[in-house]
């Protein structure tokens, strides 16, 4: 066997632990397929949620209203030269409005044996997690928009006050979504066994 040159690191596939992994994570742009490359090997998933698209819209009517109503005010103080100036901001803000909700859509909850899990993102993609045995304490609010659109805000408290995962918005279910939380803290804690979500009734 011919000795390795003086200086050089020996091959890859020698080292223990070197190389690609023989299970690469599967890649696409849906976002079920994006939250599966954020899973680890046996991470059983038992909640997985995305933004309420009823929380989404009316969270949105602000700005819709306003934005018809400056619209007419425009026409109607500067006349009809000043039309396609009212059509190009009505445009320009349903495209924010449509890129605000794909960005919703693209928004996964994720309740796993391991952790809770936040995958967002469309071009840039993020994830932020807290893993159960750092949870200290789980609180959910309403605006009155959210009571309206029958969502919540959960918040997740942690020992590690840095994480990026702090709320949980726009919940299509945020009842259901919250038994499931305490269900899986009362888990850690060793109160029960079963990772099995509770009933939706």
């Amino acid at each position: 066997m011919r000795a390795q040159p003086a200086g050089r690191r020996p091959a890859a596939s020698t080292r223990p632990g070197a190389g690609q992994s023989p299970v690469r994570a599967p890649r696409g742009w849906h976002p079920d397929d994006i939250v599966a490359g954020y899973l680890v090997a046996d991470e059983r998933v038992v909640l997985e949620e995305t933004r309420s698209v009823r929380g989404f819209l009316v969270g949105q009517i602000v700005w819709i209203v306003l934005g018809l109503v400056l619209a007419v005010l425009v026409v109607q103080t500067l006349g009809s030269v000043a039309g396609p100036l009212a059509v190009f901001g009505l445009v320009a803000l349903g495209l924010v409005i449509g890129f605000r909700a794909l960005q919703a859509w693209f928004t996964r909850y994720v309740v796993t044996d391991l952790r809770v899990l936040r995958v967002h993102g469309i071009l840039n993609r993020h994830a932020e997690f807290i893993p159960w045995g750092k949870v200290t304490d789980i609180t959910r609010s309403e605006t009155i928009f959210q009571w309206m659109a029958r969502t919540a805000t959960i918040r997740i408290e942690s020992a590690n006050e840095r994480s990026g995962l702090r709320t949980i918005d726009d919940v299509d279910d945020p009842g259901y979504f919250y038994r499931v939380l305490v269900e899986m803290v009362d888990r850690k804690q060793g109160r029960i066994d079963d990772v099995t979500p509770p009933s939706r009734s």
